[in-house]
């Protein structure tokens, strides 16, 4: 005696040993990650920049910020 759909093991999923299907969400997640973390890399090294130019500039010799009046 047979009951229907027993037995018959039909799935949407991928058959086994055929790697993940097109468009795998978790690939995806991964790229994006990726390309997060490299967005990421850019900044923190743009700032890097910024902090080392201004580190420069303060340690420059300068002119004094205050002048000498003489009030004889």
């Amino acid at each position: 005696m047979s009951h229907a759909g027993f037995g018959d093991e039909h799935t949407d999923a991928a058959p086994p040993g055929s790697g993940a299907p097109a468009g795998d969400p978790v690939e995806h997640l991964w790229n994006a990650a990726h390309e997060f973390l490299a967005a990421a890399r850019a900044v923190i090294d743009a700032a890097d920049a910024v902090v080392v130019e201004q580190q420069r500039r303060a340690s420059a010799p300068r002119a004094p910020r205050l002048r000498r009046i003489d009030v004889q």
